[in-house]
């Protein structure tokens, strides 16, 4: 077993006179040449591409994330809000890309601030993503500082934010950089409680374990380990200490929300996690995903090697500096593989210690001259990531932010109805980008026509001419805009083939410029409905939400302004 942190030398020879002060002065420096340096290096590469609106991931949970974030911000312009409820489902019906508990909230919340400042925009979401990173360094840097020594602190946090698995998360709105930041920030907060015993300490790792919880479920996985690392570091009664035990109970009740949210919103998760724990566990296929995916998505090639020489050195050399990231290695690594959901960004959390574990290995090498060989090397590893990843171009498909463009500039109808095999809700965040009065209502063919979730069709709704006809209809579109390809439901292609008929109007062909295979050749097709006709403000508007296993009803005329 690893044993515990050693102490300090308490025989040290003394400083003289003023070498205290002078020391602490060139630490300091060196230190916030080192912030600067990272802090550059994080903002250079997660910032690419910000300023194009176009710039997205089509994995298809990035649209939620933004407009989550913008149902927060148009929450609070509303306040106050006496039926919180019965707005949000309007909400969704009028903009219907929101996926509030089956996506964690705290990212969404995040994006409010850049909402109010800057506007509603894909750029304004993207710059909470970049803070969240630039904490996540920072603090990993200082935590490994402690733990190490600052050369080891910068290395190791050079490796973090140049791996090309967080460089690409963070150029998206998604919850895997929040969440990897505040769990880097309770990490912290366990090993300071560790070392110091304070309740202080005690409590801001409740608040920030929670936290993390709150920007992704899955960080709940570090609770175990962070119980673990306190009993060895501090003994097991040191767990059932008073200050701890409030701590312990703070986390629930902070978590408390968190948990029937989950279970109430995210039932196809939740199911999806059952179902596959129940049935994998430790089988041979899910004990090697987790590694596998460490060489194919999430860590360079050099990276991985180091930190597993490193990891198995200071086990063997019981090394009590590696306490906390060889747990955390271990830890993770059991309970993912246990659970048996299998997804590359699961394992995003499973960075820094693998990072920190490479740039230990410094600390392992005898002989000062290949300390430094091996420092240059590592600083070197960086350096390959950093143009890894400046050469790596962002996920970007141009056309949709046009197409909302042009339908409000020709403002006809109340309602605008897309379709499309890839966007699930990039051209709904642009109509309302571009709309801040809430004037057009966005109906999505995956959602009135059939039923979709997670991307595959479970259900249909109209499946005939004549009840895709009234609906046009009864909720007063105008305009159609659709991904022009082949649709597999046969609702959707029906309307895509009656969209060549006489009642309609081809007004616009908007050609998708991305550099995804998935869109290429496609392009978007406005069509205006030469039968339209003003919107039946007494009809519901009604879909299916798989994702929270309820249906959404709501009266078309509440859905338009006064």
């Amino acid at each position: 077993m690893l044993s515990t942190l050693p102490g300090r030398l308490d025989n040290a020879a003394p400083y003289q006179h003023g070498a205290v002060p002078a020391l602490r002065a060139r630490t300091t420096a060196r230190s916030r040449l080192a912030a600067a340096v990272l802090g550059l290096v994080v903002v250079l590469l997660a910032a690419r591409g910000i300023t194009r609106e176009g710039t997205v991931s089509l994995q298809g949970d990035m649209p939620r994330y933004l407009m989550n974030g913008v149902y927060f911000w148009d929450l609070l312009r509303a306040w106050p809000v006496t039926h919180p409820l019965e707005y949000t489902y309007r909400y969704f019906a009028k903009y219907p890309a929101l996926s509030l508990g089956h996506h964690p909230l705290l990212p969404g919340m995040a994006e409010v601030p850049f909402y109010a400042v800057f506007g509603v925009s894909v750029l304004s979401a993207r710059l909470p993503i970049i803070g969240f990173l630039l904490i996540a360094v920072s603090v990993w840097y200082r935590l490994v500082e402690r733990l190490y020594d600052r050369r080891v602190a910068l290395c190791s946090a050079l490796l973090l934010a140049t791996s090309p698995f967080v460089v690409a998360s963070s150029r998206v709105v998604m919850s895997e950089i929040p969440a990897l930041a505040l769990l880097i920030v309770a990490t912290y907060c366990c090993y300071q409680y560790g070392e110091t015993l304070r309740r202080r300490d005690a409590l801001l790792l409740a608040v920030t374990a929670a936290a993390s919880a709150y920007g992704k479920q899955h960080c709940v996985f570090m609770f175990p380990i962070f119980a673990v690392y306190l009993a060895r570091r501090r003994g097991l009664g040191s767990l059932f200490s008073r200050d701890l035990l409030v701590a312990a109970g703070l986390t629930l009740l902070l978590l408390g929300p968190l948990i029937p949210l989950t279970l109430e919103f995210s039932r196809i998760n939740v199911n999806w996690v059952r179902t596959a724990g129940a049935t994998s566990h430790f089988a041979l296929a899910n004990l090697l995903y987790y590694p596998a995916a460490l060489w194919s998505h999430l860590l360079s090639g050099p990276v991985l090697v180091l930190s597993l020489l490193s990891l198995g050195l200071s086990v063997v050399r019981r090394d009590g500096r590696a306490l906390l990231p060889v747990l955390w290695v271990v830890g993770f690594y059991l309970q993912i593989t246990y659970v048996g959901v299998h997804d590359p960004r699961l394992a995003i959390y499973w960075i820094p210690p693998f990072c920190l574990l490479a740039a230990a290995t410094v600390t392992l090498a005898r002989s000062p001259r290949w300390q430094t060989a091996l420092t240059t090397g590592l600083l070197l590893i960086g350096g390959y990531q950093i143009l890894r990843a400046a050469g790596t171009e962002p996920t970007y498909a141009e056309g949709y932010e046009e197409a909302a463009q042009y339908v409000l500039a020709h403002r006809k109808g109340e309602s605008v109805l897309f379709s499309g095999n890839i966007d699930s809700g990039f051209f709904v965040f642009f109509v309302r980008k571009h709309d801040p009065q809430g004037r057009m209502v966005v109906l999505r063919a995956d959602k009135t026509l059939v039923t979709s979730s997670l991307a595959r069709i479970i259900d249909t709704q109209r499946t005939t001419r004549e009840q895709i006809y009234a609906m046009l209809r009864d909720f007063g579109t105008a305009y159609v805009v659709i991904e022009d390809a082949a649709y597999e439901s046969p609702p959707l292609e029906l309307l895509r083939q009656e969209l060549k008929s006489e009642h309609f109007v081809l007004r616009q062909r908007i050609p998708i410029r991305s550099n995804s295979d998935k869109l290429r050749g496609v392009d978007l097709l406005v069509y205006e409905f030469v039968d339209y006709s003003p919107a039946r403000r007494d009809r519901l508007l009604e879909m299916r939400v798989p994702l929270m296993g309820a249906n959404v009803a709501v009266r078309f005329g509440d859905l338009l302004p006064e």
